[in-house]
Formats: C-alpha cells, structure tokens, sequence
C-alpha cells in the first residue's frame, strides 16, 4: 500500500519534473539526520540544514553522494531548497514564518570540493578498453 508521503510526492514529480522522487525521500530523510543531531528540539537554519544534508549525504554515499544527487535534480544548494519548499507547500515539512525560499538561493554547488570519481585502469589490466 502507497504512504501518503509516496502520494504527495507522485503528486510533486508531476508538478516539477526537475527532482527525482528519490530526492524528495532523501531530503525528508536528510532533515530527520539533521534534527537527530541537535541537543535540543529546536529550529534549524537554512544554513543548517544545508550542512545535515551534505553530511547524510556523505555517510549514505561515501565519495558519490555528489553525481547520485545530480542524477535526482540536485545540484545547487538553490535546488536542495526548492526540494524543501516543495515538501512544506504539500504539507509534509514545515517552516517557521522567519525562513524563506531565498535563504536556499546562494547559487553555490550542493556538494563542494567532492573529489570527481575517476576510473583508473593500467597498462597490466587485461580488460577491455571502452571508448
């Protein structure tokens, strides 16, 4: 059986088609990460939250947590927001009145400095090269 989660998100994908439901999951779960490290229930800042997904991001992915969230639309910190924003518009998250869509919008990558994943093959190996 579908969770209302899944629903709304099947609903998300057909409104913007620039996310992946994946990415929908992943950053519902990345907020659980984040709130989980706090010593307090408290709020958490854009700011915050941008650095809890980087660090989820990082412990389910290892060295690529940065191509698997570009292949789910996220690229940009902008995009991780407009993923947020999506999930409070159908109810799913929530923001307090002082936070913005804007506090996402810094154009920086999502996932800066994450070494590029590069396949390494020498003269001794005894497969086939592919172009």
């Amino acid at each position: 059986m579908e969770s209302e989660f899944s629903r709304k998100v099947a609903l998300l994908k057909a409104q913007d088609p620039r996310f992946t439901g994946e990415a929908y999951h992943f950053i519902a779960d990345a907020v659980t990460f984040t709130v989980s490290r706090l010593t307090a229930h408290r709020h958490v800042s854009a700011a915050e939250l941008l650095d809890g997904i980087r660090d989820f991001a990082v412990s389910r992915f290892g060295a690529v947590a940065a191509p698997v969230l570009t292949s789910w639309g996220m690229e940009k910190e902008d995009d991780a927001g407009a993923v947020v924003y999506l999930l409070i518009g159908a109810g799913l998250l929530r923001a307090s009145e002082n936070d913005s869509p804007d506090d996402f919008k810094t154009g920086r990558p999502l996932m800066p400095g994450m070494p590029l994943i590069r396949s390494v093959r020498r003269k001794t190996d005894k497969l086939p090269f592919i172009d």
